[in-house]
């Protein structure tokens, strides 16, 4: 079975009675949309938020693997009320691009619920490997303490992508590293990365749009290479401090990669303190997201044709 606390288990019912945790989920899809389905019918509740973004340039099918995948998405998301489809964006890796959606992400969504309590980002080959009163019940015990990765440029090698400051351009199809050197922002601190997956309170949230760095954070990252790394870190330093970060960020992922994950990787996701885990991929491993649907209580979803 995957980790459970030794304490009593907690029922839905239980939970819904003593969880104050509601989630505003925001979920990118590029591709796969057998991966979402699965995804949906393990998270989707009622009493939640989701935002979903389909990229642009996967919805002009702009690869023949891509094709359909608006029509696909729509299908998997029909009837749910509590779902709302985000106008379609191009975004590229290491693009602010990817930062830039996220923080419309998280506007529309203060806009449009004044209820949830914490907004989880995700991929469309992300899954939870707790069941979801765990995880309702480990954002309860978060509170208002950001869920972020918090690694100090002084602890990266030193071929790390971040410490040569790479400036970018970005078209709508790519991101592009031009040469030489960013200077180091003098209005704020830049000096921690981690990943772009996080779990963040709404008060948090609501800080963070309004926090006075912020245009000067936009203006600066819009030329540097991978601020999906550093956006939320740059926030959380420059707002309620790197210790009002909570310890973990809720995610076991696997590098280099991030790898895509397979049987041999259960024990190591039974024992995470994550909360959700990517990357999962049915093409290559079926039968990982079937053990976790199974010990988690989740409603399998279709196999790939």
């Amino acid at each position: 079975m995957l980790q459970r606390s030794t304490a009593k288990p907690i029922t839905d019912a239980d939970q819904l009675r003593v969880s104050m945790a509601k989630i505003a989920y925001f979920i990118m899809v590029h591709q796969k949309p057998v991966q979402l389905e699965w995804l949906m019918r393990a998270i989707h509740d009622e009493r939640d938020l989701f935002l979903i973004h389909v990229d642009a340039k996967s919805v002009l099918g702009l690869r023949p693997q891509w094709r359909g995948i608006w029509r696909d998405v729509k299908r998997i998301t029909a009837g749910k009320r509590n779902v709302r489809m985000m106008r379609p964006r191009f975004t590229n890796w290491g693009g602010w691009t990817l930062s830039r959606i996220q923080l419309d992400a998280i506007g529309q969504a203060l806009r449009a619920d004044p209820d949830w309590t914490h907004f989880v980002n995700l991929s469309g080959q992300c899954y939870p490997i707790k069941p979801l009163p765990e995880i309702r019940a480990a954002l309860d015990a978060a509170g208002d303490r950001p869920m972020v990765e918090m690694r100090p440029f002084s602890s990266l090698p030193e071929d790390d992508w971040h410490l040569r400051w790479h400036p970018m351009f970005e078209t709508p199809v790519k991101a592009f590293i031009r040469k030489g050197r960013k200077t180091p922002p003098a209005g704020f601190r830049l000096e921690h990365k981690g990943s772009q997956w996080s779990i963040l309170p709404r008060s948090f949230c609501e800080q963070a749009l309004a926090n006075p760095l912020l245009p000067d954070i936009k203006r600066y990252f819009r030329t540097l290479l991978l601020t999906d790394e550093v956006l939320m870190q740059t926030l959380v330093a420059n707002g309620p401090g790197v210790d009002a970060a909570a310890p973990h960020y809720g995610r076991e992922i696997i590098w280099p990669g991030p790898k895509v994950l397979d049987m041999g990787d259960l024990p190591r996701l039974r024992a995470s303190p994550g909360l959700y885990a990517r990357k999962f991929d049915l093409d290559t491993d079926a039968a990982l997201l079937q053990a976790i649907a199974s010990e988690c209580g989740f409603q399998p979803g279709p196999m790939p044709v």
